[in-house]
């Protein structure tokens, strides 16, 4: 009962008071429109230079060379794409890891045998690159192209008795690994996604103040002498004023759904899961940072900086990807979740950075508690 009345008073008291929630909800709606709209020309395809694609063959047999020479000889698909080898899946990944390639194609070992049991068929792997606000549709329509192409040579060889070659299909032997997004984001719903966890963050702005009205001051010294146990208060008070930052997220998603018609995937309750956890987890950084600076003040300057430099690392300002580096940045896995909901449809990968929330979170919560219950002592 306890934790229920801290979650209902610690939630109350800052709904209690709308008109600042009000404006800044308003500040970021005229946010996310003015940059959705300002940079909508550079989410588009605008020209038509060649896309870079690499390649490694791990077939022993004819078959993978057979693809590789039909591939990088075909005219058509020169006039489209220019290709490098590299010699591992590793290699490649890695390659458009750090944006050096728009696409990788894999031919696996074994795939000159692969198809011969029945019900199979060759796969040819096919990774695509990280988004960067242009659309893939160039390396899908080069993809495509590399399949006939194999079709065409297919046809040709067994017409002509030098090789047997079983006809592959875009359908069932292309296996596209796209490792981001495969999607295509535009500019309106990528800024929505970017300013909701910039607000988000701006929620241990409630965790430091509300923990500093715990531990802090006269009220805090009352708390300490009061008969509620440390973990009740500190667990009521964090889910309340989670929930708190959670309902202003919301909002943002509703009307930029419904108002900028940004989409946001087809698992929206996987979305909301994502927004109250990382909610969870802003709440408690706040909290930690008051409790180990014994200051709400100091705490909560030191929240700014973590919201730019988080929105930053993320490419929420200006599109970049700083690689492994941005996993420094508190809202690192709700972007990947977010993206892995709406763009790739892999919830697996979701729940993975849902669970990496959940685990930050707890690290966040233990430290606060323990420093808290010294600091009591």
């Amino acid at each position: 009962m306890n934790i229920l009345t801290q979650i209902y008073y610690s939630g109350k008291r800052i709904l209690m008071d709308p008109k600042p929630i009000f404006v800044r909800l308003l500040s970021f709606m005229v946010i996310i429109l003015i940059l959705g709209s300002a940079f909508k020309d550079q989410f588009n395809v605008t020209s038509l230079d060649k896309v870079k694609v690499v390649y490694s063959n791990k077939d022993s047999g004819p078959l993978g060379k057979l693809f590789i020479n039909s591939m990088i000889g075909s005219q058509d698909i020169k006039s489209l794409a220019e290709f490098d080898q590299v010699h591992s899946l590793d290699e490649g990944r890695e390659i458009l890891n750090n944006d050096e390639a728009d696409a990788f194609i894999y031919i696996p070992d074994g795939f000159s045998n692969q198809g011969e049991t029945e019900g199979t068929s060759k796969t040819v792997e096919v990774y695509l690159a990280k988004s960067t606000g242009v659309d893939t549709t160039i390396v899908r329509n080069v993809v495509d192209t590399l399949v006939n192409d194999m079709n065409t040579a297919g046809v040709v060889a067994t017409m002509s008795g030098d090789l047997q070659v079983e006809q592959a299909n875009s359908d069932t032997s292309l296996k596209e690994e796209p490792l981001t997004d495969s999607k295509s984001a535009t500019a309106m719903g990528y800024y929505a996604i970017a300013m909701l966890l910039m607000f988000l963050l701006r929620g241990q702005e409630y965790g430091a103040s509300g923990m500093g009205e715990d531990y802090l001051g006269t009220v805090g010294d009352r708390l300490k002498l009061s008969p509620i146990k440390p973990f009740e208060q500190y667990l009521g008070k964090t889910i309340g004023l989670s929930l708190v930052t959670f309902l202003q997220g919301m909002v943002i998603i509703l009307f930029t759904k419904y108002v900028y018609d940004v989409d946001w995937g087809d698992h929206f309750a996987v979305i909301v899961l994502v927004v109250f956890v990382f909610s969870l987890l802003t709440t408690t950084l706040g909290g930690m940072l008051t409790i180990l600076t014994q200051d709400s003040v100091k705490a909560d300057s030191i929240a700014n900086i973590v919201t730019l430099g988080s929105t930053f690392l993320i490419g929420g300002f200006v599109i970049v990807d700083f690689g492994a580096f941005a996993a420094i940045a508190p809202s690192y896995y709700a972007k990947s979740a977010i993206f892995n909901v709406v763009y790739n449809d892999q919830l697996g990968s979701a729940f993975m950075n849902i669970g990496q929330m959940l685990a930050i979170t707890m690290l966040f919560a233990v430290i606060s508690i323990l420093v808290s219950r010294r600091k009591r002592a």
